[in-house]
């Protein structure tokens, strides 16, 4: 039943064996998928699902909907509807709040008494990249569980050919001599590699999507998909973003820059990447959020 369970899954799914576990849990990290992955495992030992299954009478899912991704109040008291009837199989119900930071700030205070005194046999489970981006109060009544991220590296080979283009493109902006004789070329290689990865981006997303679109349950509407399959294309683009990060660093420290000044340089492209992200989280087109950072980095590593 816990094949796929991690150390504070395991430990959650002992404290229900043993009727202690709290009613209201706030799963947390840094992938999304991995974050569902092990809610729905916790899920399953509660309603005494097989690990093959992904749908149940007592499982109830909230999803953000619509093109601005959001969970609206109407959603949320529908669903505060449904863990106020009996339960249909007779034993608990469980409610998942997937990407719970997208709530609204009346759909959270709509939600909060029943977070607090769920009816009987209730557990909420909240899952969310972003829980400094909730309410306090929301956040407040419920267990914490934080997952390490799996460590597992992102092996595409068109994302690794793009790293390695990536590196080569840097370390041409190291060398001042080649760039007094062109300074054009590497303006029009950084918006190459953009254009590239926009194009990595959807490729892998679309792979990710039609793998994860075969497991959802029953009744997803249209709306509900296009928001699955948004928060898939940027929970790609977030993990791409932080191993091209991590590429960065590793550039630093293996070039023949000075550490002081490799330090320096490296913690602006980093700044400039977070801004990205944040820029990108308010719906700022992907094209220019990212010639925005190429550029922004090629002033950056070029700099004296």
């Amino acid at each position: 039943m816990l094949k796929t369970a991690d150390s504070k899954t395991q430990r959650l799914a002992s404290e229900f064996e043993k009727n202690s576990l709290h009613h209201a849990l706030l799963f947390q990290g840094a992938k999304i998928t991995q974050i569902e992955e092990q809610s729905l495992t916790l899920t399953r030992v509660i309603l005494g699902m097989s690990d093959e299954q992904i749908e149940h009478p007592d499982l109830f899912h909230l999803r953000p909907s619509g093109k601005m991704r959001i969970i609206s109040a109407d959603i949320t008291r529908n669903l505060i509807s449904e863990l106020n009837r009996t339960s249909n199989q007779g034993g608990c119900k469980v409610a998942l709040i997937h990407e719970a930071d997208r709530m609204r700030k009346e759909s959270a205070n709509a939600f909060l008494k029943t977070l607090e005194e769920p009816p009987p046999g209730t557990y909420i489970i909240l899952i969310t990249t972003r829980p400094y981006s909730m309410l306090p109060t929301i956040r407040s009544r419920c267990l914490q569980v934080r997952l390490q991220s799996d460590g597992k590296e992102i092996e595409n080979p068109i994302w690794l050919e793009w790293l390695n283009l990536y590196e080569s493109w840097v370390l041409q902006l190291f060398d001042r001599n080649k760039l007094k004789n062109d300074r054009v070329a590497p303006v029009f290689a950084a918006y190459g590699l953009v254009e590239r990865l926009l194009g990595i981006i959807k490729q892998i997303a679309d792979e990710e999507w039609k793998k994860n679109s075969k497991s959802l349950p029953e009744g997803v509407g249209e709306k509900e998909k296009d928001a699955i399959e948004t928060t898939i294309r940027k929970g790609i683009r977030s993990n791409l973003m932080k191993s091209l990060i991590d590429r960065s660093r590793q550039i630093v420290v293996h070039s023949e820059l000075p550490i002081d000044k490799g330090g320096v340089k490296l913690a602006k492209v980093v700044s400039f990447a977070e801004k990205v992200a944040g820029l990108l989280e308010v719906n700022l087109k992907d094209e220019t959020a990212f010639e925005y950072f190429w550029l922004s980095s090629l002033r950056t590593w070029t700099a004296k």
